[in-house]
Order: structure tokens, then C-alpha cells, then sequence
């Protein structure tokens, strides 16, 4: 089954106006906080990251800033997996169970999940060291594999991983790089929005502390929009993906 982008974002909004109510509290905790939390971490950074001079430069800070700040990190991390793979249960294996139970369910299954995405994100990585291009299509095959367990857990990882490569063949695989892609835009667009908020926010309240905590969040809530966006595209996506059943 070939899948249209319209299509696709339409079912996506109809996902979201469906559990708004209970998406709002998960993207709240699990992405808005710890997106707000790494922003604190780097604030001591700042001044140096604005006068560095070249790219192995900013590699070299990167790594400095990873290992200084290493148990934070993973925790904020840690927080996005939960919080992406509770909305992806909250839909594809709710079955009528309330928020808290959904979260419960999804802390007891986190493990695999995380072991999902460290696999498949490896993959990524290593395909973008072979030219990009392989890293791309290992991305797109193993899109929906996040969903498919979180749909039947009880099928475990090599299954999910099976279904993500059967559900993102052919155009389909393209179809999800795009819609990445136009998140990931969508979302520089709103950062760089954000951006300018920000900076309106600190001139009106001549800078300090709470100029910078305003600023802040609300480059927070634009990083919480895109990672509860991409998990409810996931979801529309693995849906319109099953197989069709004949009479």
C-alpha cells in the first residue's frame, strides 16, 4: 500500500484532536521538561559556543559538553524514549486503559524499546558514515519498527523490526524521509521563531534571570510540539500501513 502525504498528516491531526487531552500531560513531563532541563545544562556553555571558530571546534565542544554533563543527559534522553513510546502505546495499545495505566504498562516494556532504538539508531549512524544515502534508507526502513512493538510487544524486537521493513517498502520509505523532513524544517522554522520571542522577551524585560527562564520554555514547548508530532505521525503512519483484510 503506497501512502499520500495529505492523507497522512489528515489522519495525524485526526490522532491528535482524538487524546489530545491525555497528550498534552505525556509531551508536558516527558518532552517539554527534559528539553527544558538540557537547555539549563548548556547555559554555562553559551558564551563559548558563540565564538567558536570552526567545526572540529564545535565537535571538540560537543564531546566536552556530553562527558561534563553525561548522567543528566542520558536521563533527559531516557525521558523522550518513555514519553515517545508512551503516546505510541497511549494509541496503538490502549485499549480503552487510563493514563496512568498506559504509563505503568509502558515502564514495564520500556527495556526492549530502548534496546529497539538503540539498534536501529546505530544503524543510522553508521549508514550516515557510509555516505549518507545508506544511513537514509536504513532510517526509513526501520521507521515504523518503534510502533510495531509498541503495537504487539508480545511479538519482541525481531518482529517489530520485520514489520517496520514490510510496512515502509517501496515509496513508502520515501514518503517518511519527507515527512521527517518536513518536521525537521517545520521544527528549525519554529525554533528560529522561537528564537526571536525569546530575544523580544529578554529586550522587554531588560534580560536577567526570568528573561532567560521565558526564553527557555519556550524554545522547550517548540522541541515538546515536534517530538509529540513525530510520535502521533508514527502512529498514523503504522496504521494506515495494516495489511487490509479480505472477505
Amino acid at each position: 500500500m503506497t501512502l499520500r502525504l495529505a492523507g497522512l498528516f489528515a489522519d495525524a491531526s485526526a490522532l491528535w484532536r482524538r487524546e489530545r487531552a491525555l497528550v498534552v500531560p505525556v509531551a508536558g513531563v516527558f518532552f517539554l521538561l527534559p528539553s527544558l532541563g538540557m537547555l539549563l545544562l548548556a547555559t554555562p556553555f553559551f558564551p563559548e559556543l558563540a565564538n567558536l571558530p570552526d567545526q572540529a571546534a564545535l565537535l571538540d565542544f560537543y564531546d566536552r559538553f556530553v562527558q561534563a554533563n553525561m548522567v543528566p543527559l542520558a536521563l533527559a534522553y531516557f525521558a523522550l524514549d518513555y514519553g515517545t513510546f508512551a503516546l505510541l502505546s497511549l494509541y496503538l495499545n490502549g485499549n480503552g486503559r487510563t493514563l496512568g495505566q498506559v504509563l505503568a504498562l509502558s515502564l514495564r516494556r520500556l527495556f526492549p524499546f530502548l534496546l529497539l532504538e538503540l539498534a536501529t539508531g546505530a544503524g543510522f549512524r553508521l549508514g550516515l558514515m557510509l555516505f549518507v544515502v545508506p544511513g537514509l534508507f536504513v532510517y526509513a526502513r526501520t521507521w515504523l519498527a518503534a510502533p510495531a512493538y509498541a503495537a504487539k510487544p508480545e511479538g519482541g524486537l525481531v518482529d517489530a523490526l520485520r514489520q517496520g521493513w514490510a510496512r515502509s517498502a517501496g515509496l513508502n520509505g520515501l514518503l517518511f524521509l519527507l515527512v521527517t523532513a518536513i518536521l525537521f524544517i517545520a521544527g528549525l522554522a519554529l525554533m528560529v521563531v522561537g528564537t526571536i520571542v525569546s530575544g523580544l522577551i529578554g529586550s522587554a524585560l531588560g534580560g536577567g534571570v526570568a528573561a532567560d527562564a521565558l526564553g527557555f520554555l519556550v524554545l522547550s514547548l517548540v522541541g515538546a510540539l515536534v517530538w509529540s508530532a513525530l510520535a502521533i505521525l508514527r502512529v498514523a503512519a503504522y496504521r494506515a500501513t495494516e495489511p487490509r483484510q479480505g472477505m
